[in-house]
């Protein structure tokens, strides 16, 4: 079973956020992240992030919870455009 449905980000600021089907499954920072970006490099991207996530076909998976790190985001944003409010008046 090969790894697939992985996408990374970087950030200005060096950070990585990898994804896994459009949700945020992993943040990397400082050496990490560098390690990380040097490894998608020189291997199979899609098996270096499951393995980063620890979705390496071990059994499991990748899985969210309402209250861990990145619950406030959703996906990498590329599918939802900004919305405009408008204050009604009254």
């Amino acid at each position: 079973m090969s790894a697939e449905g992985f996408d990374y980000r970087t950030r200005t600021n060096g950070e990585v956020h990898i994804f896994h089907h459009g949700k945020l499954a992993k943040m990397l920072k400082d050496e990490p992240a560098q390690s990380f970006l040097s490894s998608v490099k020189d291997g199979d991207a899609q098996a270096v992030m499951a393995a980063a996530v620890g979705n390496d076909g071990q059994g499991g998976g990748v899985h969210g919870s309402a209250q861990g790190p990145g619950a406030h985001l959703h996906g990498n944003g590329s599918a939802h455009s900004p919305q405009q409010f408008r204050r009604k008046s009254g």
